[in-house]
């Protein structure tokens, strides 16, 4: 992949620890970030001293994958400045949000963290991070970035997280697996309905497996999929600051989980609980799934080293695919760090540095600098991926949703009911009344 093969994880550097504060969902978050507002901006310096002996925490989430290459790009950065030491720490999705809200509180985020567009008007709209407008130029180059990536990080006219990537949905099917079940992979257009009939038909294929090969897992509880199914049906997640789309919409959705669960199409709840972070498609237990087109390489270096196809997600009119695409791992500088000029300099080493691009490839997704992507020398995975890309471009006509305050509780609470309904203990009109009614809360 590049000339610097990085580290496996068990030679990464001591410094770096997986955080384990448990899967709770911070549904609290609003209340959390909202009652420590206030107090923190925080004016850049002039200049930047390169001398100056300097310390800098770094947090993302992802896999250890991800941890590999992050860790990898970080020595060369170290070496480049002998100065700056980089602390880091990783963790899953969910528990590294639930990491991030508790330390907004107490006002000690790491110097540079990982954003997302589902926090970021929290974050950003309750001054947890600074503005990186004020770095533009002199420390963050971003004359090799697609504006709109730039402007898809703004709140308010202010720029609080910068996009080292984009991406879009994609399904990933697992040819030879199928072929040895004897299930022919979907060609062109599917929809819906015939996706679930396509589950189940590979469930009932893989039963006699041991362990069990499912269709696939219940994608009902993807949050992003959601919205693009909504786009689908002409709606949108998000009007003018207010749900686009009704609670009989949301029951419509659920009601799918209901029906993939019952006739035994997607992997039960309770295996997934057993995997225990494994990921299914990566593993061989599901022969398909439904997830970001960068995450190819992720799922391909699991444990059974799937070989995956990447096509669009199903859709009814093929004039109305509702697909977007997503500013991807967006990078933010902390209000309370102390060094935010040397922060600065590492984003941009980050979003920008050809031997990074390289060290990546496209498992962040496609570049959004060009200077990054001119340093990838393409696998078979990278020139997958970006096959994948410029063939939906001219099929994207939905939209990503603004960046809002709640729209990171929105998600989780969004994750943690719908595993409800998949585990059979709430209906699909019960779930939705309790999404409703937290979205009241966060969007209120």
């Amino acid at each position: 992949m590049t000339s610097r093969a990085f580290k496996s994880v068990g030679a990464a550097r001591r410094r770096r620890f997986a955080l384990t504060a448990g899967s709770a969902l911070a549904i609290g978050a609003m209340a959390i970030l909202t009652g420590c507002a206030g107090g923190g901006e925080q004016e850049p310096a002039a200049t930047l001293d390169p001398d100056e002996e300097v310390t800098l925490n770094f947090a993302w989430w992802g896999d250890a994958s991800r941890a590999e290459r992050y860790e990898a790009a970080i020595d060369i950065f170290e070496e480049a400045n002998p100065n700056v030491t980089i602390q880091t720490s990783f963790a899953g999705f969910g528990d590294y949000w639930t990491a991030r809200n508790t330390e907004a509180a107490s006002r000690s985020l790491p110097d540079v963290f990982q954003m997302d567009l589902a926090y970021l008007a929290e974050y950003g709209g309750f001054g947890h991070v600074v503005p990186l407008d004020d770095y533009f130029g002199d420390l963050i180059n971003v004359d090799a970035i697609d504006p709109a990536l730039v402007d898809a990080g703004a709140v308010d006219d202010e720029v609080f997280g910068l996009s080292s990537s984009s991406s879009t949905l994609a399904t990933l099917f697992n040819g030879p697996l199928l072929e040895q079940l004897g299930v022919e992979v979907p060609e062109g257009q599917v929809t819906w309905d015939e996706w679930d009939e396509f589950l189940a038909e590979v469930s009932a294929a893989g039963a006699a497996n041991d362990p069990a090969v499912y269709g696939g897992q219940d994608y009902t509880q993807y949050f992003w999929l959601f919205q693009i199914w909504l786009g689908q049906q002409g709606l949108s997640f998000i009007e003018d600051g207010e749900l686009g789309f009704e609670k009989s919409d949301l029951v419509d959705w659920w009601s799918r989980s209901t029906v993939l669960n019952e006739t035994g199409a997607v992997m039960p709840q309770e295996r997934k609980a057993q995997l225990d972070g494994v990921d299914a498609l990566g593993s061989g237990e599901v022969a398909t799934d439904v997830s970001w087109a960068n995450f190819l390489p992720r799922f391909s270096e699991g444990p059974a080293a799937p070989e995956l196809s990447l096509v669009m997600p199903p859709y009814d009119d093929e004039d109305n695919t509702g697909m977007f695409l997503k500013p991807g791992l967006m990078l933010s500088i902390a209000a309370n760090s102390e060094h935010p000029e040397h922060a600065a300099k590492f984003i941009d080493f980050l979003v920008n540095d050809p031997e990074v691009g390289a060290i990546f490839g496209m498992s962040r997704g496609v570049p959004a600098s060009q200077t990054a992507a001119d340093g990838i020398e393409a696998t078979e995975l990278d020139a997958q991926i970006l096959a994948y890309q410029e063939e939906v471009t001219d099929k994207l006509d939905g939209a990503s949703p603004p960046a809002v305050k709640g729209l990171g509780t929105l998600e989780q609470t969004f994750v943690a009911i719908s595993g409800d309904v998949s585990y059979g203990v709430t209906t699909p009109e019960e779930a939705a009344d309790r999404w409703f009614a937290e979205a009241e809360i966060a969007l209120g």
